[in-house]
């Protein structure tokens, strides 16, 4: 038997975004606390405060911030202080804010996405900002940044796989529990209907045409294929996937398993 890992999912916050999502203008958005009963990792480290996303962005929202990334740690049994690593999925401001909270933490990053961070895409500047990304330049290499190129191995049942699509230096931790292996992809198919879009479970809009393949989201630096491709690559080893914008993911994993929402393991 290997490392098993317990994963928690913590609300950052939520974003108003009109016309964003079918269902809901409101947008969840998630982070994971991992513990394997001697160590804590975090996998993305949230939003910007309700007054920064306002100021910076125009967008309004709940939740987010220091204090809210603090009082999420808090309930599940840890603080900022008692993290010892920082697995950023990729930099967009909704997921890679409030790293001041973890100045003793290893910060880990895939080297494309650093680069992209600086010079993104003309579509994605706008989910980009210095004061996420300039700070991690700061840090002491490799106890407070590591860069990463490529799948690696960062503890014993804990890896990141390289998953260009929605940015070209995506990763996805994937997570060894006593149930199997979580995909925690984030942006990777934000929600469960890019995942399984002919699935009434994951969809109201399920379409027959796109049983068996996937639904890539309209947020992507590379093409279509390459993003599906990265997709199928996750489920070659997760046993199941968590994205990062949808309210119906477990809330702590192994205890809680499925797949796709409303189904029973």
């Amino acid at each position: 038997m290997g490392t098993r890992w317990q994963i928690h999912t913590l609300s950052t916050g939520d974003l108003l975004l009109p016309g964003f999502h079918a269902s809901d203008d409101w947008i969840p958005t998630h982070a994971w606390a991992l513990t394997n009963g001697t160590q804590w990792i975090l996998v993305d480290s949230g939003m910007p405060s309700v007054e920064e996303l306002h100021a910076k962005w125009k967008i309004e929202a709940r939740g987010g911030g220091a204090d809210h990334l603090r009082r999420g740690l808090e309930a599940v049994g840890t603080t900022p202080e008692q993290l010892t690593m920082v697995i950023l999925t990729h930099l967009h401001f909704d997921h890679a804010w409030n790293l001041e909270l973890f100045p003793q933490a290893q910060i880990v990053v895939q080297r494309d996405e650093l680069f992209h961070a600086i010079d993104p895409v003309p579509t994605q500047r706008i989910y980009y900002a210095k004061p996420n990304y300039l700070p991690l330049l700061e840090r002491r290499r490799p106890s407070g940044l590591r860069i990463v190129d490529g799948d690696t191995t960062l503890l014993p049942g804990l890896e990141v796989m390289k998953t260009p699509g929605h940015t070209p230096g995506m990763q996805v931790a994937l997570v060894s529990t006593s149930r199997g292996t979580v995909g925690l992809v984030a942006d990777l198919g934000e929600e469960y209907s890019a995942w399984f879009p002919a699935d009434p479970r994951a969809t109201k809009a399920p379409s027959n045409a796109m049983r068996g393949a996937f639904r890539p989201g309209s947020i992507r630096s590379e093409s279509e294929m390459t993003y599906s491709a990265s997709m199928a690559r996750v489920l070659t080893r997760a046993d199941i996937v968590v994205p990062a914008h949808d309210d119906r993911i477990p809330r702590h994993m192994p205890e809680q398993w499925w797949a796709i929402p409303g189904e029973t393991v």
